[in-house]
């Protein structure tokens, strides 16, 4: 028994050291439903109290876990009085950093590939809506824990350490588990794949083996001129047309390029118009329901709703936030001008206007959080900043106290969910006309906008189908122009975008038009 006993402390003190020289390695820890990253293969010691480790530093090193107690001297351990393990630690500008393998083994963690682990992630739900596949999780992930490949247009997901514990999966998905590995496969074909990872959830779009996208380049003779045309045709069945931001925010500007790179995109346009004196986007812009800029009145616009249908004309949103049990109107979203109630996100780059007949409430995670003045929204999807005139906040918002409930809804005139939108015009197109007030709605538009004879981005729609086109080259067109080039053609609805030194496209990552790029502040980008 003695022997075997020798024995057994041999072969433990065996694995100690060969994990301390390095031989076995591990790049993540989970432990107690956390996710920990080893820097270098070392854990440090405010990651090691996270763990439930107490730490003390003097001349020697002293970690004390569950009424175990670890001594360290010299980068060395001494476990319990019993086990020494040799170079464990080290101390750098007077913070301790431990081996993870070294705390990997001492907590007795299973081991899978990169990962030590106390108990495998738990995969609760996985769901398939609109060629997104969502995999819930148990515990905030990392990218590390997944693999995704494409062989043959047939997807296959494999998440390690882990077990399935969902009560069900969507259709033509298959599940296989085997030590502590989930895979996923799919019956469907598909040509791509997109994947980001948001807390506790892997998030997966998948582009089908369809022809989602087309794209189509002409020189086209119009009125005795030569114009080079670029067209994006999209399904809007398959594809997004979501607004998308430079990295820094609104207010910033980069070229459409650069704005889709940032994003993951590689197909898209130019979008609203904006002020070039401040970089702000003019009109309206919702992004994946989310409302980032928004301009009072009937406007044309471009609209995708949730359930995948398009269309373009005037139309009237409405922007209302609840505070506690007060409902209010929006006037004003992510703007530096002053309005009875505007409403901040934290994608607003610039300094949150400052006045003294303004009061500011802060909104953290859906609940008022604090009331002043602050430059900037707090971090956070589901944070805001309210700035509301004094005489609107003393008439209803006194009783509002940290706590109470933040909403924000968007009310449309014929009661559609927006999924994405982007404001601009003129209109031009209607029901496969030429608007009736043609005349009134070109006077709508200054600085030339709708007579001169310029580049021009259009976005339409024929046949179901979004079609997005920049026209170069001949004499430029104007706004007769272009109406009469799109009835030609046969469009349902149409309206311009930002034109002249704006306009621009780019199809594979590539610029398709000839013009040097320009910086602007919104891009519609197709995902």
């Amino acid at each position: 028994m003695v022997r075997k006993i020798r024995t057994l402390k041999f072969v433990l003190i065996l694995i100690f050291i060969l994990i301390s020289s390095g031989r076995i390695f591990g790049q993540f820890l989970i432990f107690n439903g956390k996710v920990y990253k080893a820097a270098n293969g070392y854990l440090s010691e405010e990651q090691l109290r996270s763990m439930g480790f107490n730490v003390l530093k003097n001349s020697k090193v002293y970690l004390v876990f569950n009424r175990k107690l670890i001594i360290g001297s010299n980068g060395d351990f001494l476990v319990d009085f019993e086990q020494y393990v040799p170079n464990s630690y080290q101390i750098l500008n007077g913070t301790l950093y431990v081996r993870d393998s070294f705390i990997a083994t001492f907590l007795n963690l299973k081991r899978s590939e990169n990962t030590y682990y106390d108990k495998p992630i738990a995969i609760t739900y996985v769901t398939m809506q609109q060629n997104e596949l969502v995999i819930q999780t148990d515990i905030e992930v990392d990218r590390e824990f997944i693999n995704v490949s494409l062989s043959g247009g047939k997807l296959k997901i494999q998440i390690m350490p882990a077990t399935f514990q969902a009560a069900a999966v969507p259709d033509k998905v298959g599940v296989i588990t085997n030590n502590d590995v989930v895979q996923l496969t799919s019956e469907n074909e598909y040509e791509d794949y997109q994947l980001t990872v948001e807390g506790k959830r892997f998030i997966i779009l998948l582009v089908p083996k369809e022809q989602r996208l087309e794209y189509v380049r002409k020189v086209e003779r119009f009125m005795g001129h030569y114009y080079t045309v670029s067209y994006l045709i999209a399904d809007p069945k398959l594809v997004d047309f979501v607004p998308l931001l430079p990295s820094g925010g609104i207010g910033k500007t980069a070229t459409l390029a650069n704005i889709l790179k940032a994003n993951g995109l590689l197909h898209g346009i130019n979008a609203n118009y904006f002020d070039p004196n401040t970089g702000l986007p003019i009109d309206i812009i919702i992004a994946n329901g989310r409302v980032l800029s928004h301009r009072y009145g009937l406007r044309p616009v471009f609209v995708e709703t949730w359930d995948d249908k398009v269309f373009i004309r005037k139309a009237y949103f409405d922007v209302t936030v609840r505070l506690g049990s007060v409902l209010l109107l929006v006037k004003g979203v992510n703007t530096p001008s002053f309005s009875e109630l505007n409403l901040y996100t934290e994608e607003y780059s610039l300094t949150i206007p400052r006045d003294s007949t303004r009061e500011y409430i802060v909104v953290r995670n859906g609940k008022i959080d604090s009331f002043g003045y602050v430059k900037n929204v707090p971090d956070g999807r589901n944070s805001y900043v309210v700035m509301v005139s004094r005489d609107l906040f003393n008439r209803f918002l006194k009783a509002l106290k940290p706590g109470d409930n933040f909403s924000l809804e968007v009310y449309t005139d014929e009661g559609y969910r927006i999924k994405n939108a982007i404001g601009a015009g003129p209109l031009i197109i209607q029901d496969g006309k030429i608007i009736e007030d043609s005349r009134e709605e070109k006077l709508r538009y200054g600085g030339g906008i709708p007579t001169s004879r310029t580049t021009r981005t259009i976005i339409a729609i024929k046949n179901g189908k979004v079609h997005l086109i920049t026209i170069e080259g001949g004499i430029g067109m104007n706004f007769d122009d272009v109406a009469k080039f799109l009835i030609d053609k046969g469009y349902q609805s149409a309206m311009m975008l930002d034109g002249g030194g704006s306009t621009a496209m780019v199809y594979q990552g590539r610029y398709v038009t000839s013009q040097s790029p320009r910086n602007i502040p919104v891009a519609l980008g197709l995902r």
